[in-house]
């Protein structure tokens, strides 16, 4: 009859749109995943590598704000939790689902910690005290990075989720100095900020990565410098120009600000992932 027909074609039209629905709401998650401990020593702040391609990722000697960072796509300063979140060490092997994008590694990820660490966040802005870098007057004064490839350099966790360049830093006498080959301002921003009194947030509108030679005296994490020489004479330290004066050789300036900021609060989370 064309009432039952009609009744019966609005049926499946319903449930294959539940359907879809449902699967749309499924957040993308790996296909398998490997979690073990590592080094449980504090002290431990090495290289926090980072390396994926369209079939694996792997994350080594990091922890569970780093996790989480790379998760939500934050930074360090905006993540909320107990202080043992940045020492446990955690070595993380996956498999990418068929068909998966390099853009959904951090729901990935997102997925993994609720699953196997519990992890349960909540998710606000907050007003915070910042230093907002921004374009001085004349404009920026940038070098372009060179666009090299190499598939055996290694990389660490970028702020975006993904793989990055390698960034140095060093404690020369009387500053900090950070280099980078190929570097966005997120990245910088995150190493910058260990040692400003406030985080540095990017406020410059400027996408694309660049060459980068900064050395400026730390505000926070001030290192103990010795003031004897390898004679065994006294060394007289001369302090690096302050972060705001170090910056404007690239045609930037650095201005206080009070901005609301999405901070990422750990509600929950275990110490000891399930088992593999």
């Amino acid at each position: 009859m064309p009432g039952m027909k009609l009744l019966a074609t609005s049926v499946c039209v319903a449930s294959l749109s539940l359907a879809l629905a449902r699967q749309a709401a499924k957040k993308p998650a790996f296909e398998v995943a490997s979690i073990k401990a590592t080094d449980p020593n504090p002290e431990n702040t090495a290289f926090i590598g980072m390396t994926a391609d369209g079939a694996h990722v792997k994350y080594t000697n990091i922890t569970l704000r780093d996790c989480i960072r790379g998760a939500y796509r934050v930074r360090d300063f905006q993540i909320v939790g107990p202080d043992w979140i940045t020492k446990e060490r955690y070595e993380i092997n996956a498999t990418l689902p068929a068909g998966a994008s390099m853009e959904q590694i951090p729901e990935m990820l997102q997925a993994l910690l609720a699953e196997r660490f519990g992890l349960e966040v909540r998710r606000e802005r907050k007003e915070q005290n910042v230093y907002a870098l921004v374009v001085g007057n004349g404009g920026a004064k940038l070098k372009p990075a060179e666009v090299k490839s190499d598939p055996g350099a290694a990389t660490a966790l970028g702020p975006d989720g993904k793989p990055r360049a390698v960034m140095q830093y060093s404690l020369p006498l009387g500053g900090v100095n950070i280099k980078a080959t190929s570097a966005n301002f997120e990245s910088l921003l995150g190493i910058m900020s260990r040692f400003t009194a406030r985080p540095v947030v990017d406020r410059t509108g400027i996408a694309g990565r660049y060459e980068f030679d900064l050395t400026f005296f730390p505000e926070a994490n001030t290192p103990r410098w010795g003031g004897v020489g390898p004679d065994g004479k006294p060394v007289e330290i001369v302090p690096a120009p302050s972060v705001s004066e170090a910056v404007k050789k690239y045609g930037l300036q650095i201005e206080k600000r009070r901005e609301a900021i999405e901070m990422i609060e750990v509600l929950h989370v275990e110490r000891r992932p399930t088992e593999n």
